[in-house]
């Protein structure tokens, strides 16, 4: 294992998001798979090819058979991205295209996609190398889907609206409302520029405002600001109205909670098609089921 795999980590909730992910890549590609079309997957974010679960390596009790980094080296839990999971689908994609910001993981994925064809693995952000990318996938004799996992309130507004009208590519988001948008939102309703301009980007309008906070005056006429309850919900609302107005499909989002029962974000599916949508709404709700079941 590289030591780069080690470094990456993530939460056991985003086992559910990317088998969730998984089983709709395979649904779509067997959906489509004696279709003339040509499948091209869109990886956003595409982050570390293996990343270590959080809180594995942690043995619940010492073993007499090994020594302690042995014993935590084997209790280890590591995953695969979803970029991995993508090129690994059965009859799957015919292009990839792969977006990271870090030159390290870009390179690590070059390696690993040496030996398949019509692999793209570029460094950058991903908003206007997509839009740019989108200009190309008009084409009616393609289709495909673009996973959009941003770290926070990093996917912008303009990037979804540009996949939506090809009308030939279908989105699966991680929409973080209820981690790092909301963080974002501040109760004293001072939001620095730098977190109002991107909240803005992201929704692609400043309606956030009006939705997150309540402005009224008190008897001297000064000017009272305050969060509103529930802000999250209302602004998925929100993004969810707003892809209804781009989409002729939206599939029921499902909600991925942290190990204690916290909510952190949505996992929205986006699409031109009601195949998709079919789909989308069972793979969604039945991963509701098993983590209610755990």
């Amino acid at each position: 294992m590289k030591r780069d795999h080690k470094e990456s980590r993530v939460g056991p909730w985003a086992v559910q998001k990317l088998n969730a992910l998984e089983d709709y890549l395979r649904y779509y590609n067997t959906a489509l798979k004696n279709q003339p079309f040509t499948r091209i997957y869109i990886d956003a974010f595409a982050g570390s090819p293996v990343s270590k679960v959080r809180g594995s390596g942690v043995p619940p009790e010492p073993s007499p058979f090994l020594d302690e980094a042995e014993d935590s080296e084997a209790q280890e839990q590591f995953i695969q991205g979803s970029p991995i999971r993508a090129l690994n689908i059965e009859n799957g994609f015919h292009r990839h295209y792969f977006f990271d910001l870090d030159e390290s993981r870009a390179e690590t994925l070059r390696d690993l996609c040496k030996a398949t064809e019509n692999v793209t693995v570029t460094v950058g952000d991903c908003n206007p190398l997509i839009r740019e990318l989108a200009k190309n996938l008009h084409d009616r004799k393609l289709r495909g889907i673009a996973f959009l996992d941003p770290y926070g309130a990093h996917l912008e507004w303009d990037t979804v609206e540009s996949l939506a009208v090809t009308g030939t590519m279908e989105v699966i988001i991680n929409f973080p409302v209820a981690m790092a948008i909301n963080r974002l939102i501040t109760k004293s309703g001072n939001v620095p520029e730098n977190w109002s301009d991107q909240l803005t980007r992201c929704f692609g309008t400043e309606r956030w405002r009006d939705i997150a906070y309540d402005i009224r005056k008190d008897l001297f006429g000064n000017e009272l600001v305050e969060k509103k309850g529930d802000v999250a919900g209302r602004l998925l609302d929100l993004y969810l109205g707003r892809l209804r107005d781009i989409f002729p499909y939206v599939a029921t989002p499902r909600l991925i909670r942290n190990t204690k029962g916290a909510p952190l974000y949505y996992l929205i599916w986006a699409g031109p098609n009601r195949l998709g949508l079919k789909g989308a709404d069972y793979i969604l709700k039945q991963g509701e089921k098993v983590a209610k079941s755990r």
